[in-house]
């Protein structure tokens, strides 16, 4: 299980680290092909005029922005080099710094008197023997 996962976390490092990515050519805007490519490779469905603008609806219609034929869609996973630092501030906190002193030492500031209230407990009396019970002997 563990090499499983260490190997699937190997692959996944390596594809982020390499620049391999899915590219996906749309025309028309359907997805006419896929493939896995190292980078930006150009992918090209076989139309002789890829830059065309398409003419959609009629002349009388006014288009803001014309959307181009074929188009080109690349996916791919990026690995963050730069990984920023972070800065401590050196400003002590008294909270903190009272909590610490509590848990190490064992001392607490708020309770003046320390009270045993467990001192004279008896546990109770063994109903049934539990090996017995369970069936659990040493040999």
């Amino acid at each position: 299980m563990k090499k499983t996962i260490s190997i699937t976390l190997l692959f996944i490092l390596l594809i982020g680290n390499s620049g391999l990515a899915v590219a996906t050519h749309y025309c028309g805007g359907s997805a006419v092909e896929s493939q896995f490519v190292l980078g930006h490779a150009e992918l090209n469905c076989g139309m002789s005029d890829m830059d065309k603008i398409c003419e959609n609806g009629s002349s009388e219609e006014k288009q803001i922005k014309k959307k181009p034929c074929c188009e080109n869609e690349y996916q791919s996973l990026e690995m963050a080099d730069e990984f920023q630092h972070q800065v401590f501030g050196s400003s002590l906190n008294l909270e903190f710094i009272s909590t610490f002193v509590v848990t190490f030492t064992g001392r607490s500031f708020l309770s003046t008197k320390h009270k045993a209230e467990f001192t004279n407990y008896a546990p109770p009396l063994i109903e049934r023997d539990i090996p017995v019970l369970v069936q659990s002997f040493l040999i």
